[in-house]
């Protein structure tokens, strides 16, 4: 299976957007990535999600069955569970040494407090909840893939549709993602979902469809009709006569219609965009964001606990324009770096992250050997600079397009999680 290398690199500029909106909001760095109003990093990662998840796992249901799918699928939110654990107790930790203020939630009682809290997925901190919402989504999966494998994709879609009109005029306290802080709910999952489940339908008949040809085809008219509604989204609404109307179009909890509009057309534009760079360039000008992309939960959970740590470690707060932008350049450097040393030690899964460190350090000595995958396992490596596509759903994606080889199919999305 080829891997389209635009997915990535989108994916890519997504984790961009959340570190700059998190360590350099309305700095220069933050603005390309913010000039779409009511567009953010967070939407695109959960449409993304989405896609990537229909598109891999149409394929393992297709060759493998539904009961398959559903392993790797618990296994998957088995990682994204750990990941969204690692996350609050670092808030935790960072709350019980006086700096809760980070963490923008509530105190906590000592440490059996704290465990009981992250255990429980309630303690989540600021730019650091994107899992929780991510992980029940994920759960609705079990229940639409037997549907999708029959083609009822149309009744997926509809339900979808439904349920979003829904959220608009009611939504009960069960339909909100909640947190241990003053107002509970930060995200309304009937409202988020309309960026999850129409992707996955698009995932799914991702082929079938011929999306990524479509995109082509399209491009100018996407890409015009994205900059006409950002226009319109910044001077009538944002900035302008119909601002009062925000709250109620624009509103991110909620995930109103203003997000999800805007999210629909710029998210496509930046891929058709990717796809036709890379069609000229050499995807080495892209790799940044293509790595950091490709290990995209890596990436999350690293700028999530940096959140907390930078301030604490590193630079204290405020920060200046200068600072701000520092930050969120070795923020990402270090997603960067993080994904060059899996991709170059080719660990697949973070639990073999011990092993390949000691085999990279320390060469195996006569007798000695380090333990590695069986033989049968080890996926071809590509090209120097094409990352391996061996991460799961919200990292790996076989979409025809600029395109480098990778693994068998069957293998085209083990590690990782999310990405997330």
């Amino acid at each position: 299976m080829n891997r389209d290398l635009a997915i990535d690199a989108t994916r890519g500029v997504a984790i961009w957007s959340m570190i700059t909106a998190h360590f350099a909001h309305e700095s220069s760095l933050a603005t390309p990535t913010h000039a779409f109003p009511y567009v953010d990093g967070m939407s695109a990662f959960v449409m993304l999600s989405g896609i990537v998840l229909g598109l891999v796992y149409q394929r393992w249901v297709t060759r493998h069955g539904l009961t398959f799918a559903y392993k790797r699928l618990a296994k998957r939110i088995a990682v994204l569970y750990l990941c969204q654990l690692v996350i609050a107790l670092v808030a935790v930790a960072a709350a019980l040494e006086g700096h809760r203020w980070l963490t923008l939630l509530l105190p906590v009682d000592g440490w059996r407090d704290g465990i009981w809290l992250s255990l429980t997925m309630q303690y989540l901190p600021s730019g650091g909840n994107i899992l929780l919402l991510y992980m029940v989504l994920m759960m609705s999966a079990f229940a639409l893939f037997p549907l999708l494998r029959r083609g009822w994709w149309a009744w997926v879609l509809g339900g979808s549709l439904a349920l979003y009109a829904l959220s608009l005029v009611w939504s009960p306290d069960w339909f909100y993602v909640s947190a241990y802080q003053a107002a509970p709910h930060i995200q309304n999952v009937a409202g988020w979902q309309i960026m999850f489940i129409p992707a996955l339908v698009i995932g799914w008949n991702w082929s079938r469809w011929s999306v990524p040809e479509f995109v082509d085809r399209w491009l100018l008219v996407i890409v015009a009709l994205a900059i006409v509604v950002a226009m319109f989204f910044h001077f009538g609404i944002h900035a302008g006569p119909w601002a009062h109307l925000e709250p109620d179009f624009a509103d991110k909890l909620d995930f109103r219609p203003a997000r999800a509009i805007g999210a629909y057309l710029a998210v496509p534009a930046v891929y058709g965009v990717f796809r036709l760079v890379l069609k000229w360039w050499h995807h080495d000008w892209l790799r940044p964001l293509v790595m950091t992309g490709t290990r995209s939960l890596d990436s999350y959970v690293i700028q999530a606990v940096a959140l907390v740590v930078v301030p604490i470690h590193i630079a204290h707060r405020p920060w200046n324009s200068i600072t701000m932008d520092a930050v969120a350049l070795l923020v990402f450097a270090v997603c960067w770096a993080w994904a060059e040393f899996r991709y170059f030690a080719a660990i697949d899964k973070l639990h073999r992250v011990p092993v390949r460190m000691v085999g990279l350090l320390r060469p195996a000595r006569s007798g000695v050997t380090v333990p590695t995958r069986p033989a049968d396992d080890v996926a071809p490596r590509p090209e120097p600079g094409v990352p391996t596509p061996e991460v799961p759903e919200i990292l790996a994606s076989g979409a025809e397009g600029p395109t480098r080889p990778g693994p068998p199919a069957e293998r085209a999305d083990e590690p990782m999680g999310a990405h997330p």
